[in-house]
């Protein structure tokens, strides 16, 4: 085992603490793909034993053998007989997906996300029309018309809104805050797809075309220079799409919190 392999694990058992949830299982598979999904355990790299991990999480064998077959059947991890098992180095599509079951069947991970893209977001909205230069205006500019010639194209569509505001992030000339907001990629997408995502087509379609109006006004503060008013069009979005996460959220669950907000 190479060194840097060896504090790379080391960072990982550190952050892997014992599971308090009911569901065992579903509590490792969160853990890993968490670890993973912020490259604490890289793509190649062996996990420990099950002896290891098992001490570590503080479960039973069989919750842990559970939770690695879910996560070698997801294309996650890749266990090889006789060497052990490995973080899958085409994990990606498959790390996307279980991102977006996690978020989608997590109330709590949705407030949470809901807090966070408030709090970043609006921020680097403010930052943005006091700082950005013309191209960044011109590239957001881009990104929306983008998303206006695709509103029938869903996975542009997605494509060009993950776009429009990690743009606006880079427009904040603030790496720090860009690289906060890049980080929370794939929840970004899951929000925006889930936000889309409920029946009936006519629906979909209609919330598209909202997002496109409230995305304008966000552009449009930002070329004026309003920093408070870009901070209020970026809250007003998030708010309003946020309403369409929690109703898909409930439309799967069959479930309904009027607290989320």
């Amino acid at each position: 085992m190479t060194m840097r392999h060896h504090n790379t694990i080391n960072s990982a058992m550190e952050e892997m603490r014992p599971i308090a949830r009911t569901s065992l299982s579903d509590e490792i598979v969160s853990q890993i793909v968490d670890l993973i999904s912020r490259d604490v355990l890289k793509p190649g790299e062996r996990l420990p034993s099950e002896r290891e991990l098992c001490r570590q999480f503080g479960v039973g064998r069989s919750s842990l053998r559970e939770a690695l077959r879910s996560l070698t059947v997801m294309g996650i991890l890749d266990g090889r007989v006789g060497d052990g098992t490995f973080v899958s180095n085409d994990n990606e599509r498959y790390l996307e997906k279980a991102l977006q079951w996690s978020l989608l069947l997590d109330r709590k991970k949705i407030q949470d996300l809901i807090e966070t893209r408030l709090m970043l977001e609006s921020q680097t909205a403010f930052l943005a029309a006091q700082r950005a230069s013309s191209e960044n205006i011109d590239e957001i500019e881009r990104t929306l018309k983008g998303m206006e010639a695709s509103i029938l194209q869903p996975e542009k569509y997605l494509e060009f809104d993950v776009q429009f505001h990690l743009t606006v992030a880079q427009a904040t000339q603030n790496s720090i805050l860009y690289n906060l907001l890049n980080m929370t990629r794939n929840y970004l997408q899951t929000w925006i797809k889930g936000s889309l995502a409920e029946p009936p087509i006519p629906k979909a379609e209609r919330r598209a075309i909202l997002s496109v109006r409230e995305h304008q006004k966000i552009l449009l503060t930002l070329q004026k220079r309003h920093a408070e008013e870009a901070q209020q069009a970026m809250t007003q979005h998030i708010l309003s799409s946020s309403v369409d996460l929690q109703t898909h959220f409930e439309h799967r669950t069959g479930t309904t919190n009027s607290t989320l907000s």
